[in-house]
């Protein structure tokens, strides 16, 4: 059972990813993709992917970095 719970991790990452492929708004596109590279750390721990775990939590931090530095920006241009 769990085996299948985790599949369907993972087709809900790639259709988050895919969604966020879909969006003009980079901020949505960012939290969208966010969303998805979660799901994909939680299959690739399950499955002992190490690799791809490890992408998709580095690309949490890039994500949640720029969507900082927007935030920042916009605080100093009002």
């Amino acid at each position: 059972m769990s085996d299948i719970i985790f599949e369907v991790i993972g087709y809900l990452g790639s259709a988050f990813v895919l969604i966020s492929f879909l969006l003009k708004d980079i901020k949505k596109i960012r939290l969208i993709n966010i969303i998805g590279a979660a799901f994909f750390v939680a299959y690739g721990v399950y499955t002992k992917t190490w690799a791809t775990a490890f992408m998709n939590g580095a690309l949490i931090l890039v994500h949640i970095y720029y969507l900082a530095k927007m935030r920042s920006d916009s605080k100093k241009n009002n």
